[in-house]
């Protein structure tokens, strides 16, 4: 996690912007003592000291920390961004960062390795009930280049949520909408005979893999500029179950 509580003045505080000498520094979930951790590598961030039985901060790579930094301290320049806050908790979620855009209330959430399609679901809801507009976030994976890719099951939730899109943060406030196509896979044309010397064939033909994507880029989008609000309805298609929701989406026509 990027931020802490200094503890003697119960005050929010960055990583970044404080030192050890200033803490002791706890959680403000569990109430826990955070250890503050600034490399010269990594982003600067704070963790649990163990023993400790609390979920905030597990999951975040070093990809996620420095995404979540970058698009904070970049929408602080921003002139149509209020209210910003990283880390906001609203005591039924804790959103990676909130602020206001031109008046409306947005959550921003970066893709974790351990966030299940279940918490995404019940994270969207809470959201909802609060009025707030949620943009998920996934990490541009090198993988979308090759033209081939297998989504997860997250991502699945989000192209059905975004009307046929995925956000890939690339840098800065720059994110990349992805459309997931129909990949096609080519079935060889064979022969063979059985066993009463009769010539038989097969192949020869295409069948949509039910694995793999073919990604199809959009242009680049600046996440204050744009996108916007929409209120999307309750829908279910497959395994995929979307609920009632308040998301941030392109303003832009598809492109597929």
């Amino acid at each position: 996690m990027l931020c802490g509580i200094i503890t003697n003045s119960n005050q929010k505080v960055i990583a970044r912007h404080v030192t050890k000498e200033q803490g002791p520094y706890h959680c403000a979930g569990c109430g826990h003592e955070l250890i503050v951790k600034k490399g010269n590598i990594k982003v600067h961030h704070f963790a649990h000291k163990p023993p400790y039985n609390c979920s905030r901060g597990d999951g975040e790579s070093e990809a996620h920390r420095k995404c979540k930094e970058t698009i904070y301290f970049e929408l602080m320049k921003q002139g149509n961004v209020t209210d910003l806050d990283i880390e906001k908790d609203f005591g039924t979620v804790v959103a990676d960062i909130y602020c206001k855009i031109d008046g409306v209330p947005v959550a921003i959430e970066v893709q974790r390795s351990n966030l299940s399609v279940d918490q995404i679901t019940r994270r969207t809801s809470e959201y909802f009930k609060l009025g707030v507009n949620v943009l998920w976030l996934a990490l541009f994976d090198q993988k979308l280049n090759d033209g081939k890719y297998s989504p997860t099951a997250w991502m699945k939730w989000c192209h059905a949520a975004y009307f046929g899109r995925v956000f890939y943060w690339t840098e800065g406030l720059s994110v990349l909408p992805v459309h997931y196509g129909a990949y096609a896979i080519d079935v060889e044309s064979t022969s063979w005979f059985d066993s009463d010397g009769n010539e038989n064939s097969g192949g020869g033909y295409s069948k949509i893999s039910k694995r793999y994507k073919t990604p199809s880029f959009g242009s680049k989008h600046n996440l204050v500029q744009d996108l916007k609000p929409a209120y999307k309805q309750p829908w279910s298609g497959g395994s995929v179950s979307i609920p009632e929701c308040r998301l941030f989406v392109s303003k832009h026509k598809k492109w597929w």
